[in-house]
């Protein structure tokens, strides 16, 4: 008897938990696990994906984010492209600078081709992940919009954001901040 009601319980579970929840649970739980709360309420936002929806987006923006974080985050979005689940639109992890090139390398080669805007502004990085992020752009057609004011990049790296936005016109790269008010503006305005 007490097997047949813990297998009744467990499919009552198992009817109660969409799909989707079971495809997005790595990432929800690499998020929790960084016991950071801007993270912890992005997992929750994330337990309503529905069953019917194609894609989503991640935005852990000043969420005191590292490069381990990263590497879990990175690990969970992988699973969720390799198991057919929903498409990730957009990730920003701007405002993390302990995030650094290491950290925005492994989002990079762990994201899929379909992402349509990266945001890593004020993370920390510098020419080497300018760099990743150039080739990651050149593997994708699908790349709306760059946005990585704030961090430190060379001369060099800036000619080549020039020629990436001279190359792809309907492509928005944002490598410097425009002005110290627009700087003010975006930090206020984005959480």
């Amino acid at each position: 008897m007490k097997k047949l009601l813990g297998v009744m319980v467990l499919s009552l579970l198992w009817c109660s938990t969409s799909y989707a929840n079971i495809i997005m649970q790595d990432l929800i739980d690499a998020l929790v696990e960084t016991k950071k709360p801007k993270s912890i309420e992005v997992a929750n936002n994330l337990k309503s994906t529905g069953d019917n929806d194609k894609s989503y987006d991640l935005v852990i923006r000043k969420a005191n984010l590292n490069i381990k974080d990263a590497k879990n985050i990175a690990t969970a979005i992988k699973k969720i492209d390799q198991n057919k689940g929903p498409q990730l639109g957009t990730i920003s992890m701007s405002f993390n600078e302990d995030l650094k090139d290491e950290g925005v390398i492994t989002i990079l080669n762990h994201i899929p081709l379909t992402t349509s805007v990266i945001a890593f502004v004020e993370c920390g990085i510098t020419d080497k992940a300018g760099q990743a992020i150039i080739d990651w752009a050149a593997k994708t057609n699908n790349l709306n919009g760059i946005y990585i004011e704030g961090n430190d990049f060379s001369k060099d790296m800036e000619k080549k954001f020039e020629k990436l936005r001279a190359d792809n016109p309907r492509l928005t790269v944002l490598s410097e901040w425009a002005s110290e008010e627009f700087k003010e503006m975006v930090k206020k305005s984005f959480n």
